[in-house]
């Protein structure tokens, strides 16, 4: 189905970067700024993979060329060389799922199963809505390597439905909202977080159709709830809403 996608070329970007983004690789900053590159082998394609050296040629990163961005390289790989391939997306994924093993424990399949920059994949956001999984790209640099990133995202975590959201920023032969796997949805998808039901638009709805990132927050307003009345300015879903009730 990837087919028409666009390939990475064969042939990988030398950078030679200044001594103040040498410092911050060596310390695994997961961006290189167009500013701090001082040399480069040849003009590249997004999605092209870019190997980053130091001043002495040594190896210092590599990771995912974007000519359109002031966020030029996003890092995959620092201090020691890596070959980026389907095996390589398969074990960043697979160390993502392990630390969220957890969240069926608390009734929850509703969650951030890969958290970009934090889980070594930056600029690629996936969530999981019970049997759908919804994957947003912050850069175009991603899309010749969906080929590899989609079969090793469901051979770690099988769902029925994968979604696409792309930033705004994106022009490419791809629409926001796009299903890549399954059969599209038509209506909001439900879903579980701390044995509440919610229910999400994951094609329209903002970022991938819900604010994972604030289940804490939801209940640490539900443990203040008790005895209270609630005001939920800005409701969105209504899910800080829900936990105060339940509270």
């Amino acid at each position: 189905m990837f087919d028409h996608f666009p390939r990475p070329a064969e042939k990988r970007v030398a950078l030679h970067v200044k001594p103040a983004a040498e410092r911050a690789l060596r310390k695994g900053h997961p961006w290189l700024f167009e500013g701090a590159i001082r040399k480069q082998s040849h003009d590249a394609q997004a999605g092209d993979l870019a190997v980053i050296f130091d001043a002495n040629r040594r190896f210092l990163a590599i990771g995912l060329y974007d000519p359109d961005s002031p966020i030029r390289v996003k890092v995959l790989q620092h201090r020691d060389p890596a070959t980026i391939n389907r095996d390589f997306f398969h074990a960043k994924i697979t160390e993502s799922a392990q630390l969220r093993v957890s969240l069926a424990e608390k009734n929850t399949n509703g969650y951030r199963l890969i958290h970009g920059e934090n889980d070594g994949l930056p600029g690629l956001v996936v969530d999981r809505y019970a049997e759908t999984l919804v994957m947003k790209l912050y850069t175009a640099a991603w899309i010749p390597h969906l080929r590899d990133v989609v079969p090793a995202l469901l051979d770690v975590q099988p769902s029925a439905r994968l979604v696409l959201r792309l930033s705004r920023n994106i022009t490419a032969d791809l629409r926001d909202g796009d299903t890549l796997i399954g059969e599209p949805s038509t209506a909001p998808i439900a879903f579980t977080e701390n044995g509440l039901t919610f229910s999400a638009d994951v094609i329209h709805g903002h970022k991938t159709g819900f604010f994972f990132d604030h289940r804490e927050n939801r209940e640490r307003v539900g443990a203040l709830a008790k005895g209270k009345r609630v005001l939920d300015v800005f409701a969105y879903a209504g899910a800080f809403s829900l936990y105060a009730a339940q509270g």
